[in-house]
């Protein structure tokens, strides 16, 4: 008898390790943290110039954001400013010189710790890109939602086709979006950028939790209710990470008065909850990460509500009903591209599928420059105007 109380005893305890460790895993999956500048490395040294010269080391971490051989649009981000990353100007074995066009803030001296950032435009669109926009405030599902309204121009005013553009989760802002918004504006189209709960300034949800695109979907129905009160009757989708995963589940509940979708696009989509949070564990190097991905996932399931095995989108992309345009790199380390291979397998509709070799997480954009990526949203929209027509 006393060893089956010895045996029932060590059992409780291991059920107990095990929710508690599930516990401290599935926050670190489903807890938003406040962004904060997560330096990779610090400055080596600095010159004002003319040019404005900043020396950076190699770490050697295979990080996405130490990398300072990146060639491409990117900037150098440090607490209190930021610049744009230019052409190299010396290269050692463990540092580069490059120079550095400051936007905001003094240049940074040596010491000061510092991250390469795909973010290049870090403001609104007026003060990075010239375009004239509304700032908006639109009613989510639970609570006030973040938008910028950027109007096609006069000579287009009568479109009635829009974009609505979802950013990524965690670190993600509407400033996510700017990248592609001279792009979009310069296809005519209504551009709405928008967040949703728990981003930005928008409100957070009633468990102040991600969801993954379980509940986030309500807050993109907000935008769509927007574009469609100005007069916008066919529609774009597009999503970025985990944007794309609001996108398409908001497209599974797309209602009565919204605008039609006509097309989707995704840039490096979280379509696979599963997948992205083993790629995680394996990257920290923690033990059994399929395991820990399982058991987080599962005590994330219990915290939220959601079923998070139903968010592997490949699993209903036979549903989805209009044409996709899928971007990802197969150097992602945030998103597996296993995991977008299986999504564009899955789908039955006209795919546009830019794999680049190499890029990194919502990286092809300052990898291959704003006109290659134009080039490909023009086409891919051009021909949802063919399709429509017929």
């Amino acid at each position: 008898m006393r060893a089956l109380r010895v045996a029932v005893a060590a059992l409780l305890l291991l059920a107990g390790a095990a929710v508690a460790l599930g516990w401290v895993f599935s926050s670190r999956v489903i807890v938003p943290a406040p962004y904060a500048l997560m330096p990779e490395f610090e400055v080596v040294a600095s010159r004002a110039g003319p040019p404005a010269t900043v020396t950076l080391p190699r770490t050697g971490s295979g990080n996405q954001h130490a990398d300072v051989d990146v060639i491409g649009t990117y900037a150098l981000l440090w607490d209190g400013g930021y610049g744009l990353l230019g052409e190299f100007v010396a290269d050692a074995d463990d540092a580069v010189t490059r120079r550095l066009e400051v936007v905001e803030g003094s240049l940074p001296a040596a010491g000061t710790p510092a991250r390469i950032d795909n973010f290049v435009f870090r403001r609104d669109p007026q003060r990075d890109l010239g375009l004239a926009y509304e700032e908006l405030t639109l009613q989510g599902g639970v609570g006030s939602v973040r938008a910028w309204y950027v109007p096609p121009e006069e000579a287009r005013a009568g479109s009635r086709t829009g974009v609505l553009v979802l950013h990524g989760r965690r670190r993600g802002e509407l400033i996510e979006t700017l990248r592609f918004l001279p792009a979009l504006h310069g296809l005519g189209l209504h551009v709405l950028a928008q967040s949703y709960r728990n981003h930005d300034r928008s409100d957070r949800g009633p468990d102040g939790l991600y969801h993954y695109g379980a509940s986030e979907w309500e807050d993109a129905l907000a935008g769509a209710r927007e574009l469609a009160a100005r007069g916008v009757d066919r529609v774009v989708l597009f999503g970025i990470s985990m944007g794309g995963a609001v996108a398409l589940e908001a497209l599974e509940r797309w209602g009565p008065g919204l605008p039609e979708v006509v097309g989707v696009v995704l840039d490096s989509p979280l379509v696979d909850p599963y997948a992205t949070v083993e790629l995680g564990a394996v990257r920290s190097g923690l033990p059994f990460p399929g395991l820990l991905t399982r058991l987080a996932l599962t005590v994330a399931g219990w915290r939220t509500g959601v079923d998070f095995g139903s968010l592997v989108q490949a699993d209903d992309a036979a549903r989805v009903p209009v044409p996709v345009m899928v971007v990802a790199g197969t150097g992602d380390t945030t998103v597996p591209i296993a995991s977008v291979d299986a999504l564009v397998d899955a789908l039955r509709v006209p795919v546009t599928y830019h794999r680049v070799e190499g890029a990194e997480h919502v990286d092809v954009w300052n990898r291959l420059g704003a006109e290659r990526y134009a080039e490909w949203l023009a086409a891919f929209v051009a021909s949802l105007e063919v399709r429509a027509a017929r």
